[in-house]
């Protein structure tokens, strides 16, 4: 039985889904504006923790090359939480001391870190289904991953530059997401290719499972 493997493969597929159509209504929009308000940004990793939760529910449906599998990219999920720790990081320092100006090693350190955050989760979309897919996934699943590591390095540098904005707007006390959207709603939109490319590998990874066409579960 690989049932929470398929719930698993299921919330990435609505995830990428929702991320992909989010980021190709923004692209088609004049205003060039994530559905609401920006906030679909913090959609993609929901998903992603929804569905390492239901690989973790599901380890006993694993033998061992899906079980290192699983390992690794829990660990690569565990590695972009870090990522968060250490992006929040500078923000948090300034918004106690509050600066009103910010190092500029410190931005590049922010930068860095979302930079980070991006790449890595889709590194853990890869390691969750790349032994799952066929000749077609792993293309797509390559092409996604190459394009989002590019856009994730873009967002980084775009956000280098607006950590004093995003501190003030904490500081403020203000619930608006604008000073970290707006800078990269282009950028993020660009993921919607990547999310896509992911969708269709995880489309034929599921198919695969049903199918038994993946190694069986020891």
């Amino acid at each position: 039985m690989t049932v929470n493997l398929r719930l698993s493969l299921t919330v990435f597929k609505l995830g990428f889904a929702a991320e992909s159509a989010s980021g190709f209504f923004a692209l088609a929009s004049t205003s060039h504006q994530l559905p609401f308000h920006g906030l679909v940004i913090f959609l993609g990793p929901a998903f992603t923790a929804l569905g390492i939760l239901f690989l973790y529910l599901g380890r006993h449906e694993w033998n061992e090359v899906h079980r290192t599998r699983v390992r690794y990219a829990n660990l690569a999920f565990v590695a972009s939480l870090a990522a968060i720790a250490l992006a929040v990081a500078p923000i948090a320092w300034l918004a106690v001391v509050q600066a009103h100006g910010s190092p500029g090693w410190l931005g590049v350190v922010f930068g860095v870190a979302v930079a980070f955050i991006f790449a890595v989760t889709f590194v853990t979309y890869a390691l969750v289904a790349a032994h799952l897919v066929g000749r077609l996934g792993e293309i797509a699943m390559a092409l996604g991953l190459g394009w989002a590591v590019i856009v994730a390095a873009a967002i980084g540098l775009a956000l280098s530059g607006e950590l004093q904005p995003i501190v003030q707007t904490i500081v403020d006390r203000s619930v608006s997401v604008g000073p970290i959207v707006e800078p990269i709603t282009l950028l993020d939109s660009l993921l919607a290719f990547s999310y896509l490319a992911f969708f269709l590998a995880f489309v034929d990874a599921h198919y695969r499972v049903a199918h038994g066409l993946t190694p069986s579960p020891g």
